[in-house]
């Protein structure tokens, strides 16, 4: 089992979430940490999941793995996220946001540290 998902939900995010995927690729202090980024498409009819794709092709930092959610709304992807989800923790990222350089990081290490904790969250600032 890994460490950690990145589960990200979008919904005609192509253009969108290649942003994330940046942030995901310029990660600090993860050399210790096994996880994974997981892309719930819920239910897109643009280019996501050939976006998806062309960085497969390229993405060497762990394990980039995509799957298609017919069934639209967030708490559906959420759902379908944790069911497909090989980490140990999840952290949820929607298509808008974007990680700090050490959200990974800190997120594992947070969630390892208070392992009685079902859920826990940050703060969200908006670009705009």
């Amino acid at each position: 089992m890994l460490d950690f998902t990145v589960a990200i939900r979008t919904f005609n995010g192509a253009k969108r979430f290649p942003l994330i995927l940046e942030r995901l690729r310029t990660q600090i202090q993860v050399e210790a940490i096994t996880w994974e980024v997981l892309i719930v498409d819920n239910n897109s009819d643009d280019d996501t999941a050939q976006v998806v794709q062309s960085y497969q092709n390229s993405w060497k930092h762990c394990p980039l793995r995509y799957v298609f959610e017919p069934q639209q709304g967030a708490s559906i992807a959420r759902r379908r996220a944790i069911q497909e989800a090989n980490g140990h923790l999840i952290g949820f990222l929607d298509d808008d946001n974007l990680p700090a350089e050490n959200w990974v990081a800190a997120a594992v290490a947070f969630g390892q540290a208070t392992p009685k904790a079902g859920a826990f969250g940050s703060r969200v600032h908006g670009v705009f």
